[in-house]
């Protein structure tokens, strides 16, 4: 009998939360974009092309439960190649908006921003890479010199993507891959360097004109200076550098507790809030839905990463674990800049907000991230169609042994307590989904009597 692409079984250890939470921000999303396109439905509108790209992305998730994450492995450095191949290709064949090199286009009204895919071809080349070390029995920490693949991996699409510019996105790139290298082993001394940098380099850039240094060296541009210092005072100019942090701070404290209303945010109806549908759709949300509105959105993307936590925390195997962190790093990453430079405790850089703001790309990117960590989370035991079969000495003696397969390693369980849903009946393996509960009582109380 031919064996079916999804195994019914796979349902019992579906992350609900973590798709009905994606489900409930894009609908936040699609209805902050109606609200803003000013409830027209026409052919093109931002509403009508993020609504298509939603349906895309749904389509996308239903066909990933297919196919077992696993099989990605092999794609993993392929992809990467790809991204940044097509990074390469936006230095020629680019197109510029805003003084910013960042697309390709595709066709007449359809374009493609390389660097958003250059985060998911991240990921997964870090999980391969991560998950190799931890197949080849590596049992010691990670030194610098194992350091300097992932630093050759993260660095360069960091670097073409600063050079575009777009700090913020590169900026995104190199956060994502700093809870994959915080999970692994790391000798003290690693630790050392980490923390001494992240307590002496802001101290050299902020108070001791490190900025300016940098800039004099032409390391970074006079307009990242000037960035910053909009940052630190946008109303020494609200009408020119300062606009849209001021126009942004201005939308969000007009909500107030319960906000202005569905369609009645006049400082994006009426043009004050400069890019609502994209990096400022939180605060034309804000403005509308006020400080309830934002808080519900908050809360359904901790509801997100905390549920995405729990599929890393209970994945069946290193890859998975790795794949599902780094995607889960990629959304939290991208929602708190996006935050945090809306409120203005950042500086404006550019950051979409995952589901909420217009953009295909990144809509895509996001939706398949959360696909394939339901992907994950729907694995978290092997299946077998005949275990008796397929591992013939996982019994012996009413004692458990290694089963044949050396990623199974099982264990004695304790017994069953319905109040710890972790821990399993003792006829179950570590890893692998409860089959015997489909066989008779007899061959239980025959094979698997518990001791």
């Amino acid at each position: 009998m031919k064996k079916p692409l999804l195994d019914r079984r796979m349902l019992e250890h579906f992350p609900w939360t973590l798709l009905l939470s994606m489900l409930g921000l894009i609908f936040c999303g699609l209805t902050n974009l109606y609200s803003i396109s000013g409830g027209e439905t026409s052919d093109w509108n931002v509403f009508t092309r993020q609504g298509l790209i939603c349906g895309l992305g749904l389509g996308v998730m239903l066909l990933a439960p297919l196919i077992d994450y696993r099989g990605f492995r092999r794609l993993a450095w392929p992809l990467y190649g790809l991204g940044l191949l097509f990074l390469a290709l936006v230095d020629s064949f680019g197109v510029s908006v805003n003084n910013a090199t960042r697309w390709l286009q595709l066709t007449s009204t359809l374009r493609f921003q390389p660097s958003e895919f250059m985060k998911f071809a991240l990921v997964m080349v870090l999980a391969c890479w991560f998950s190799r070390q931890k197949d080849k029995g590596r049992a010691e920490a990670l030194g610098f010199k194992d350091l300097l693949v992932p630093a050759a991996l993260v660095l360069p699409p960091c670097w073409i993507v600063a050079k575009q510019p777009d700090v913020g996105t590169a900026l995104h790139l190199f956060l994502i891959a700093v809870p994959m290298l915080l999970f692994q082993q790391l000798k003290r001394r690693i630790v050392v360097v980490m923390i001494a940098a992240l307590l002496t380099v802001p101290g050299w850039l902020f108070l001791f004109d490190g900025l300016q240094w940098l800039e004099a060296k032409e390391i970074i541009k006079p307009y990242h200076l000037q960035r910053y210092n909009t940052f630190l005072n946008p109303e020494k100019d609200p009408n020119g550098k300062g606009w849209q942090i001021t126009q942004s701070k201005s939308a969000i404290g007009s909500g107030q507790i319960l906000g202005r209303g569905f369609m009645e945010g006049s400082q994006q109806k009426y043009g004050f809030l400069p890019a609502a549908e994209t990096d400022f759709a939180f605060a034309a949300l804000a403005e509308e839905w006020g400080f309830v509105g934002a808080l519900a959105l908050l809360a359904l993307f901790l509801s997100l990463c905390w549920a995405a936590l729990g599929v890393v925390r209970r994945s069946a195997e290193m890859f998975g674990t790795m794949l599902a962190l780094g995607l889960t790093s990629m959304l939290f990453w991208q929602a708190a800049i996006n935050v945090a430079m809306v409120t203005g405790l950042f500086p404006v850089v550019g950051i979409p907000l995952p589901f909420i703001s217009y953009g295909g790309t990144s809509t895509l990117v996001a939706m398949v991230g959360v696909g394939l960590v339901l992907n994950v989370g729907m694995r978290r035991y092997v299946y077998g169609d005949d275990p008796v079969t397929e591992n013939p000495k996982v019994w012996r003696n009413g004692l458990l042994v290694p089963a044949v397969a050396p990623e199974l390693q099982v264990r004695r369980l304790k017994p069953y307590d319905p109040l710890e849903p972790e821990l399993h009946p003792a006829h179950r393996l570590p890893h692998c989904r409860p089959w015997a509960k489909h066989l008779t009582d007899k061959w239980l109380r025959e094979f698997h009597a518990p001791e």
